[in-house]
């Protein structure tokens, strides 16, 4: 029998977490962890960090995936930054 830490290790996030500051074209986005689909359709979080303010945004990574993607294609390959902000 396996640890739900060990599948989690083999397995990519479905989710990315992020604590967020600010609002809008100002609001600064830091990783703190990641979610992984349960057996239960619920959500395992592993978190890094827990944000003073209390706020942690849950990104799906397909669509940070395909957001990256938009973006490159958009931007010159030089001076690109990743805002996981739609």
């Amino acid at each position: 029998m396996t640890d739900q830490t060990s599948q989690n290790n083999t397995k990519l996030p479905r989710h990315i977490a992020y604590n967020v500051s600010g609002e809008g074209d100002n609001a600064q986005w830091n990783k703190i962890g990641a979610a992984w689909s349960s057996k239960d359709d619920g959500l395992n979080v592993q978190l890094n960090a827990i944000p003073t303010d209390g706020r942690v945004v849950l990104r799906s990574r397909e669509h940070l995936e395909k957001m990256r993607a938009e973006r490159q294609a958009q931007q010159p390959a030089q001076n690109q930054s990743f805002n996981p902000q739609p």
